[in-house]
């Protein structure tokens, strides 16, 4: 990652140096857009207007909403038609809250996302598809999809938090986390540290 010297905005990079991603915080608008385009390499083809991801976050920095601004079901429809002005494609809901454990403070997720169907297909969560709001989905009904963070436990041995990374080398950080479906709990989907 190759932050501005504003930390405003970065440019997400492969280990080999390949650009990825480019990403601007806009604070006025509580937001940060993704970009697939790198603005020092292809201006032709990077407009800031036009992100193809946007997250917004609300006032208490809690909750946050991944949107894809050019909606699959709807790429191809006139902009009065599709889901660009009532919503956008949902792609994901993330709440995250703070929860004492022992003595220390653990940082708690909820990641709401967009279901499989059987043949394996996504669902498209489109308001122009009857798609209500990703954060109000009801959970088991099939569409959407919960993952949770695995709560860590206080060692009483290290004075700290500790969550079991089965056996991965991993540097502690209050960063680190684990995801799991809420239905399965134990079976780890989604590391990070």
């Amino acid at each position: 990652v190759l932050r501005s010297e504003d930390n405003l905005s970065c440019r997400l990079l492969t280990d080999a140096g390949d650009f990825l991603m480019y990403a601007a915080i806009r604070l006025e608008a509580h937001r940060a857009d993704f970009h697939l385009y790198d603005p020092n390499c292809h201006k032709e083809l990077f407009n800031q207007e036009r992100p193809a991801f946007t997250m917004s976050y609300n006032g208490s920095k809690d909750t946050w909403r991944l949107v894809q601004e050019r909606c699959s079901a709807c790429q191809y429809l006139s902009p009065s038609r599709s889901c660009a002005a009532h919503g956008k494609q949902q792609m994901a809901v993330i709440k995250h809250k703070q929860h004492v454990v022992g003595e220390g403070i653990s940082n708690i997720m909820e990641v709401i996302i967009p279901g499989l169907y059987q043949d394996d297909t996504c669902v498209v969560w489109c308001p122009m598809l009857g798609m209500g709001d990703l954060a109000d989905a009801e959970a088991g009904n099939g569409e959407s999809q919960t993952l949770i963070t695995r709560k860590p436990v206080w060692n009483e041995q290290v004075q700290s938090l500790v969550l079991d990374f089965k056996g991965r080398n991993i540097v502690s950080s209050a960063k680190n986390f684990q995801l799991a479906l809420r239905q399965k709990p134990q079976h780890v989907i989604c590391q990070y540290g």
